[in-house]
């Protein structure tokens, strides 16, 4: 007969399994979301980062157009989660055709603004 109770184990077990479901609906929930490159975060705007090398970073946002608006929310990882959106700043993004952006992003993770970047 072993020590303790046989249920320990599979209580254990089960208390995370609300947490993989959370998880598993925001990576479902984040599935028809826009990706985009854009560049780390900057203090004010973006738009002299450089368009080739400077957009090492991959965004997503949960808006419909391909390229973040006004109100949009942007987060660093494809969940939809507040607990990934950017931090407060601006960030350039792009290309959308050949279009680039500065948007800013406000303390919620929602754009601010959007200014469209001459090259």
């Amino acid at each position: 007969m072993a020590l303790g109770n046989s249920n320990t184990n599979a209580q254990a077990r089960g208390k995370n399994k609300p947490v993989a479901v959370k998880r598993r609906k925001e990576v479902v929930a984040a599935k028809s979301y826009n990706t985009m490159n854009g560049s780390k975060r900057q203090t004010r705007s973006a738009c002299g980062v450089n368009s080739v090398s400077g957009l090492t970073q991959r965004y997503t946002h949960n808006g419909t157009a391909a390229a973040p608006d006004v109100g949009d929310k942007v987060y660093s990882r494809a969940r939809a989660s507040d607990k990934f959106v950017l931090e407060p700043g601006h960030y350039k993004v792009g290309p959308f055709g050949k279009s680039f952006y500065s948007i800013e992003i406000n303390s919620s993770g929602v754009v601010a603004s959007r200014t469209t970047c001459a090259r």
